[in-house]
């Protein structure tokens, strides 16, 4: 393994070589890895009692079917995000959302101006913590009220499952800050995620 950036960089395809990888093949690796689903996934693992979720409990859950859930958690712990036991690592996982989140998961815009579901510094987790001027920024496709600028969720699923679960909306929208916010509302994310961590 390497250190590049802070990042510890793997072989992915032989754990026992020490082999480096450029900084484009350990992108493009993680990137196969580890999908949009797989985050929302993350993200309820967040919440200390959905390890002893069914995979069919926690695929109802984040809106996806139990075969979905099963090849999330498989992904997660072979990124070594996951234990054995569906419980995150969270040293790992810190390096992981602080780190590399965005640059794997961009937050992009789109849709233009559209009502939505808040996201990122807009959401409830995160109220009247930043003043912005302009559109806050709203999932697309999302059922909300809000009129706002259009973004994409980390996962087309991700505002419904939302919906149901506050602690998964509010991981939810902290990931989306570490995905595309600034320096103040990355700091901002990453202390209510190690909250949620510890």
């Amino acid at each position: 393994m390497t250190h590049i950036d802070g990042l510890v960089k793997y072989d992915l395809d032989n754990r026992q070589s020490a082999t480096p990888l450029t900084n484009s093949q350990f992108a493009n690796r993680i990137y196969c890895m580890i999908k949009g689903q797989d985050i929302v996934v993350l993200a309820m693992l967040m919440d200390k009692n959905a390890g002893e979720l069914t995979y069919a409990e926690l695929g109802e859950a984040t809106r996806i079917s139990a075969s979905e859930a099963h090849s999330a958690i498989r992904r997660l712990q072979e990124a070594s995000l996951v234990n054995g036991e569906r419980r995150i690592m969270k040293r790992n996982v810190r390096e992981f959302l602080f780190h590399a989140l965005r640059y794997f998961f961009p937050l992009k815009y789109a849709g233009g101006v559209t009502k939505g579901m808040p996201t990122s510094y807009s959401a409830p987790v995160a109220h009247d913590m930043f003043s912005t001027s302009g559109l806050p920024p709203v999932w697309n496709g999302s059922d909300g009220t809000v009129l706002g600028q259009g973004v994409e969720p980390v996962y087309p699923t991700a505002p419904a499952a939302a919906e149901s679960s506050p602690a998964l909306y509010n991981a939810l929208a902290l990931i989306d800050m570490l995905r595309g916010g600034r320096i103040r509302e990355r700091l901002f994310a990453e202390g209510k995620i190690e909250e949620m961590l510890s």
